[in-house]
């Protein structure tokens, strides 16, 4: 595969820029957020196609608040924003290679926060979790963004970020019935 134009359709209501444009640090910053790898267009492919396109004829426009992540943004966001990410098991870095050429994170896939404005995230990861072939799943609330990936391991595992105490989100592994029967 070559690498695409991002101003190229992926799937029916998305271009490659949007995964890269849309956070708000790279508004921020707006450093090289290109990614290099022919592998990382073809996850973002697969995120579109299996996640975002149906979420999006389901419930309406998806507003992506975070997509794919190069080493120059991670660089950016852990000064910035968030110092304690680890890039190493982030799949917004996707199939990304650091200076050593060995993958930035091993998992592979995409990751990407989203909402979809007027809808209850609750809902529309409730309806990820039992409709779609998801890696994994981190939950905040119903009213703020979701973080949710796609990947090899099609893991299905669901985290709810409980609270923020001690400067850190404290995360509980969820299995899909209970995440399901919950009441956020």
């Amino acid at each position: 595969m070559d690498i695409p134009n991002l101003d190229e359709q992926c799937g029916k209501h998305f271009t490659y820029r949007d995964f890269i444009e849309c956070s708000d640090s790279w508004k921020r910053t707006q450093v090289d957020n290109t990614p290099k790898q022919p592998e990382t267009y073809l996850a973002i492919d697969l995120l579109v196609k299996e996640i975002l396109d149906p979420v999006t004829e389901t419930f309406g426009q998806v507003i992506l608040t975070y997509g794919f992540s190069s080493a120059a943004l991670v660089k950016e966001v852990k000064t910035n924003s968030y110092p304690n990410i680890t890039p190493s098991g982030d799949q917004h870095a996707s199939c990304e290679l650091n200076r050593n050429g060995n993958l930035i994170c091993d998992r592979k896939g995409l990751a990407v926060d989203f909402y979809v404005a007027g809808v209850s995230s609750f809902e529309v990861a409730k309806w990820i979790v039992q409709n779609t072939k998801f890696d994994r799943l981190y939950f905040y609330s119903a009213h703020r963004p979701f973080h949710v990936s796609v990947g090899p391991d099609e893991s299905k595992s669901i985290v709810f970020m409980d609270g923020y105490r001690g400067g850190r989100h404290q995360p509980k592994v969820m299995t899909l019935e209970r995440f399901v029967q919950s009441n956020f």
